[in-house]
């Protein structure tokens, strides 16, 4: 009988360790990776493994992808985003890819330069009279409207944008709990939450059919900037022209809408805080933007601001947005000394990979400086917040570049705080989102 990792402690009768991560993925996460690199949890009567080492994480991501697919995270997601690029497999996955690259390379991520700027200078500019700002949601509607502009000529409606913050947390949220739960347990069960689930799905294919429908009979300049639908729907891949029809093109536009107005909010509104809860780290990187104007800069230029791509970084690292997923095995596969049979659920924790005293110095402490002075001694492998290998995140510099412009835009007008004794805890939905952050916002004096 083959010898398996060590089972994590406290699993419960059919469920298993399901209700645990239900209840607060983060603390089961976190305590689970102090059992081993490799360990065993029980979700339902069926066993997964967990793993809460870089090393190995990187061996599934990277050495051993093929040996993987997405497992059971994505095919939940599938009645959102269907065969889009980010539950893709095989040689559909590459030929999408690479259909899609050049859209994110640095000399296109240029020419949305404007539109990021001009989105974050007007969301600042609506706060001028407000002294207490509620920013996470302020961040949902820049993200939202960003993507959508940027990748598919598309200005949305503040209706549909308000759709969009409204019913996308529900969609994430519950495919992400379906994730941690026997597979189809509560999905027939008429339930308030399930009704909920389906019908934001509902609406928010609607909202997409409506907007590609529109796109698509959109008259565009001769010499308007190519977009990604110009991508899918132009190109000289006949194979690939084929495979893009407009349910495909629905399924890409619902993909880069959904990793687009999750995961880059968050980043941003943890910035802030850790920004507001450091005053004088805050005052640092203020200084050092005070003569960048983002409206004319370059990708280059918004990477030439060491301090601010270390605080971004950092932020990255203790509230990575995408803070837990997982893979599945396709064959017999060795991992951490153990065989793992096909079909195999493995889940990792970027949260907690991320937090390991292993790698870094006082890990639970925001240090962005680190980044500066000790960046080559953390393993990259360490540092996955937009994931690894043929799966790393298509989008990671377009998120870098967003994230990077609206802080500096923030902060070349206004002083950030938190009101005394706020308590902002992380919630574990899709994306690692802040709680209610209310902030202080104080007009900075012209320079």
């Amino acid at each position: 009988m083959a010898v398996k990792p060590p089972l994590v402690p406290h699993a419960k009768p059919i469920v298993g360790h399901a209700l645990d991560i239900w209840r607060d993925p983060l603390k089961f996460f976190n305590s689970a990776a102090r059992v081993a690199p490799l360990s065993r949890i029980k979700i339902g009567w069926k066993d997964a493994c967990l793993v809460s080492n870089h090393e190995l994480l990187y061996q599934i991501l990277v050495t051993d992808a093929k040996k993987y697919d997405k497992g059971i995270q994505y095919e939940r997601a599938r009645s959102m985003l269907g065969n889009g690029v980010l539950l893709a497999e095989g040689d559909f996955h590459l030929r999408q890819r690479r259909l899609m690259q050049p859209m994110f390379n640095k000399p296109s991520i240029n020419d949305y330069i404007d539109a990021m700027h001009t989105y974050s200078t007007a969301m600042v500019d609506s706060w001028a009279d407000r002294d207490v700002v509620e920013l996470y949601p302020e961040f949902y509607r820049l993200a939202t409207r960003v993507v959508i502009d940027t990748l598919f000529s598309t200005k949305m409606s503040d209706r549909d944008v308000e759709l969009v913050r409204e019913k996308m947390p529900i969609v994430i949220s519950g495919i992400e709990k379906r994730g941690a739960l026997p597979p189809r347990l509560f999905d027939t069960i008429p339930t308030p939450e399930n009704r909920a689930f389906y019908s934001a799905i509902s609406d928010l294919r609607a909202l997409g059919d409506r907007l590609v429908t529109e796109r698509l009979d959109m008259e565009r300049e001769h010499d308007a900037r190519a977009d990604l639908m110009d991508v899918l729907t132009r190109t000289d891949d006949e194979v690939a022209r084929r495979d893009n029809d407009r349910a495909q093109i629905l399924n890409e536009f619902l993909t880069f809408l959904t990793a687009g107005s999750e995961t880059t909010p968050s980043a941003i509104a943890w910035s802030c805080y850790l920004l507001a809860r450091h005053p004088q780290i805050q005052e640092e990187v203020r200084a050092e933007v005070a003569d960048f104007d983002p409206g004319t800069n370059t990708v280059a230029a918004v990477q030439g601001l060491p301090l601010l791509q270390a605080v971004v970084r950092e932020a990255l690292r203790l509230y990575p947005p995408v803070w837990a997923l997982g893979r599945r095995t396709l064959q017999t596969t060795t991992l951490g000394g153990y065989e793992l049979p096909p079909g195999t659920q493995v889940f990792y924790s970027v949260y907690a990979i991320q937090r390991d005293e292993s790698v870094y110095d006082e890990p639970d402490e925001f240090r962005p400086h680190r980044w500066i002075d000790d960046a080559k001694k953390y393993p990259r492998t360490a540092f996955l917040p937009f994931g690894a290998g043929i799966r790393n995140c298509i989008g990671e510099h377009f998120a870098w570049v967003e994230i990077s412009i609206a802080i500096v835009n923030i902060l070349k007008r206004y002083e950030l705080s938190l009101q005394p004794g706020q308590q902002v805890p992380p919630a574990a939905m899709g994306a690692l989102v802040p709680g209610n952050l209310p902030m202080r916002l104080r007009r900075m004096v012209s320079r």
